[in-house]
């Protein structure tokens, strides 16, 4: 299943069977190099927030409590893409502050699984809390630690193994960017969007049942 150049996909983190993040990006490009989105600043995206402003950055979700729903925001500062290749723990964005590339930043997460439903698609995941900031000089540093920590052996997170895994999956994607290869070796470096995309926007059917990896044929499950 590929997406057409053009074509809005929602991007759904979920967590705890519910989504706590959402994107609507346009397709740049979707081949077996990977999945290319834009989202650019302006853009209505919605975060599992309270009504006190706390996020699921701030706590877990029942740390949150009831009120913590869907809210909608404003993308603001930097225009955004996003590249993603089917069963890497990882998306990688590149940030365009005033429209020229500023960084690189690499978000672990789940692998994702694409969905088509009628005329609405997308691409489900979930976020692992820890990320890594590449800069252009290719220098990094970790993002989010304390809360890759703190949602540590909560239901509906992961546990200590969990917690060990993602943090070598980013110590996988810290080699590639220090060796400058690809996504890390100026590869959209000077994307510009085609002008006649319209800014992508939530279509109904955002909220259909979440998509689910499907077990290779011949795999013994309990």
């Amino acid at each position: 299943m590929y997406f057409e150049t053009g074509q809005t996909v929602l991007r759904r983190c979920w967590r705890g069977g519910r989504i706590t993040f959402l994107q609507a990006t346009t397709v740049v490009e979707d081949s077996e190099r990977g999945l290319l989105l834009w989202l650019p600043a302006g853009t209505t995206y919605w975060r599992i927030m309270t009504e006190d402003g706390r996020s699921h950055h701030d706590g877990t979700l029942d740390e949150l409590g009831p009120d913590a729903i869907l809210r909608p925001l404003v993308w603001a500062g930097n225009d955004l893409l996003m590249w993603q290749r089917p069963d890497e723990p990882w998306s990688v964005w590149w940030f365009f502050p005033g429209g020229r590339f500023g960084s690189w930043y690499g978000n672990l997460e789940d692998p994702f699984v694409r969905w088509r439903d009628g005329d609405v698609c997308g691409v489900d995941f979930a976020d692992n809390a820890l990320d890594v900031l590449v800069e252009p000089d290719l220098s990094w540093r970790w993002k989010d630690e304390g809360e890759l920590a703190a949602k540590t052996g909560h239901a509906d997170y992961w546990d200590e193994a969990g917690a060990a895994r993602i943090r070598a999956d980013g110590a996988r994607l810290i080699e590639i960017a220090e060796a400058g290869r690809f996504p890390f070796d100026g590869t959209w470096c000077d994307f510009r969007p085609d002008p006649a995309w319209p800014v992508p926007r939530r279509t109904a059917g955002w909220d259909r049942p979440r998509a689910i990896r499907p077990v290779p044929s011949g795999t013994m499950t309990s």
